[in-house]
């Protein structure tokens, strides 16, 4: 029996590998030369990497792949569920977003962006009752 879920997770690790990287690039490029700001936007890149990895490990059929990528999405739908409720701080004081984009249209991408981790984690941890 073919492993649908796995495939659907893997497929959304890798698309949000590439995405997650490159909209917080350009979300904060206003930013990038700005080396005290450094670890705001290449924390994305680190993310990113995590789930690379875990994709890497499932296609060469590494023991336990499915478990690496479980344990990615959960980390990277962690760091952005805190990402997204510390948005909502910015709605508190008169700073708006560092970015280049309203402080709404960022707290409803990152809003998205973690359904669809989310769905990742869930595709993944579904995958693992396959044999």
């Amino acid at each position: 029996m073919e492993n649908k879920p796995l495939k659907i997770s893997v497929r959304m690790a890798t698309i949000m590998g590439l995405f997650l990287p490159l909209a917080e690039t350009v979300r904060r490029s206003n930013q990038i030369f700005d080396l005290t700001r450094f670890l705001s936007w290449f924390d994305d890149y680190i993310l990113g990497a995590t789930l690379w990895i875990a994709v890497y490990l499932v296609k060469k059929k590494i023991n336990n792949s499915i478990s690496f990528l479980i344990a990615a999405w959960g980390f990277v739908s962690g760091a952005l569920f805190l990402s997204f409720l510390g948005q909502f701080e910015y709605y508190r004081t008169t700073t708006g977003d560092p970015g280049i984009f309203s402080t709404s249209f960022v707290a409803i991408a990152k809003g998205l962006i973690l359904g669809y981790m989310l769905t990742g984690l869930y595709m993944a941890i579904r995958s693992n009752s396959y044999k």
